[in-house]
């Protein structure tokens, strides 16, 4: 007695099962990831560290906000800080730290940033300033990564990218004027 027809052998019996099998898998996986949104970045603090020959070293001290409902642990973050438009300085830091679902925490970045890159920013600036008679900016745009320590496939790494004003970093907040 055969336990197969003479037509279907058993490797064509498993192809339907296989294929359902890596579908489900690939379906979970993007439904996992779906509902992951990357953490709300901004730039707290710049600080000066020390200049030694023709670089200067930075610490950026950035905000991390978690808008989701799950905490994460981070082993490390690489960031690029644009200022009107010139890349400037590029940094990483391995501190690791927690990032509390729907929470938030600081963490500290040293960047680097070589002199040459601020003559070019300096130079740009002056030029677009004898250009145009508009108040003067000091834009940034702060780009890069964090690196989670997750067991979840492809879920090592979370891209962040915010822009702000350098200017409103500087400038306390007034108080409210009483009438």
């Amino acid at each position: 007695m055969h336990l197969y027809h003479r037509n279907v052998t058993p490797i064509r019996w498993w192809r339907p099962v296989l294929v359902l099998l890596l579908g489900s898998l690939f379906l979970s996986c993007a439904t996992l990831d779906a509902d992951i949104e990357p953490p709300h970045i901004s730039l707290v603090k710049i600080t000066p560290l020390n200049t030694e020959n023709l670089e200067s070293a930075f610490r950026l001290d950035l905000r991390l906000i978690n808008p989701n409902d799950r905490a994460f642990r981070i082993r490390g973050v690489e960031c690029k800080l644009d200022v009107n438009g010139s890349t400037i300085a590029v940094g990483a830091s391995q501190a690791a730290t927690e990032l509390p679902r729907l929470g938030t925490t600081v963490m500290p970045v040293t960047v680097y940033a070589s002199m040459s890159d601020f003559m070019w920013l300096i130079f740009r600036m002056m030029s677009q300033q004898a250009d145009q008679h508009e108040e003067f900016q000091l834009t940034y745009a702060l780009r890069g990564k964090i690196f989670l320590d997750e067991e979840l496939p492809g879920l090592d790494r979370l891209p962040f990218e915010t822009e702000g004003d350098l200017l409103k970093l500087r400038r306390s907040p007034r108080p409210a004027s009483q009438p």
